[in-house]
């Protein structure tokens, strides 16, 4: 009979971390994660889209005109945030890095030009992953403690390697609602599950290049989906881990929205609201905490 409790990847187990608790006594967790993809979103698959002045100028919005909106909601009021970031978008927007980590938010690996990894062979994905690397830890101080996957490519080698490179957390996998840890032969790392319903892609998703596609939900329907599985995760104590695109949420119209949201969210008494790295940091000193 197959144990469809504890499945298996290849070479790699996901299990429930011991003795798992929200800090505070908490009922459920909530974890902003911004995907801050800027100008590499269009010149992942082709770098010859750098030509394309218009789908730049829409990829550049997210930095330039949405960040220091967004910031500001931060601030307003006082959540913190995890902002998922391509080296290369670092590189071309330092201020963007400074301001993030001056009002206390935590800078973490996108790739260095948002690549899909799964695409890529073992020793170009670990190039990525260390270039990007040494460019962050530049710009920040430190080194990253967490990635998140381009296009939610991901194999076994990926999170093998994640593991080996000293990261903790991934937070790209989406079979569980609350932290699960993930043992590979290079060590173990905390997996912070995504979801797509949170992931502001599906509804408001845009490409100009080569002939992709518009996405135009209103932001109402944005807000009863999100409002929708916020209720679901609070009930079961699930994580609400968004995937947000300045350049897509940062408009005037869903930021509104988006505030309006994050008051109703933060009038719950029995909610918790962090970083990912916090998260991930709970989740290991609960680890060691419980060791048998």
């Amino acid at each position: 009979m197959v144990d469809l409790t504890s499945p298996l990847y290849p070479g790699i187990t996901v299990r429930a971390p011991r003795g798992f608790i929200w800090p505070d006594g908490a009922s459920c967790g909530v974890t902003l994660a911004w995907h801050v993809d800027g100008e590499a979103g269009p010149m992942a698959s082709d770098r010859n889209a750098v030509n394309h002045i218009a789908a730049i100028s829409e990829a550049a919005y997210g930095v330039t005109t949405a960040m220091p909106r967004i910031l500001a909601l931060h601030r307003d009021l006082e959540i913190p945030g995890t902002f998922f970031v391509p080296a290369h978008v670092a590189e071309r927007h330092p201020v963007m890095i400074e301001a993030i980590l001056r009002d206390g938010h935590e800078v973490a690996h996108h790739g260095y030009m948002h690549e899909n990894v799964f695409a890529l062979d073992d020793t170009d994905e670990r190039a990525v992953f260390e270039h990007g690397s040494v460019i962050l830890e530049r710009l920040t101080g430190k080194a990253p403690r967490g990635w998140s996957a381009p296009a939610w490519g991901v194999k076994a080698h990926t999170l093998e390697l994640m593991a080996e490179l000293g990261i903790t957390y991934d937070a790209s996998l989406m079979e569980h609602d609350t932290p699960q840890i993930i043992e590979t032969r290079c060590g173990d790392l905390v997996e912070l599950p995504i979801s797509m319903v949170l992931d502001d892609w599906a509804l408001f998703g845009s490409s100009l290049y080569w002939g992709g596609h518009v996405a135009l939900s209103s932001a109402e329907e944005a807000e009863t989906i999100w409002r929708e599985e916020f209720d679901g995760l609070h009930r079961y104590g699930g994580l609400f881990h968004t995937t947000l695109h300045p350049n897509l949420m940062g408009r005037p119209g869903r930021l509104v929205m988006l505030e309006r949201l994050f008051r109703h969210l933060r009038g719950l008494d029995d909610v918790w609201w962090g970083t990912c790295e916090q998260l991930a940091d709970h989740v290991l000193a609960l680890e060691e905490a419980n060791q048998s």
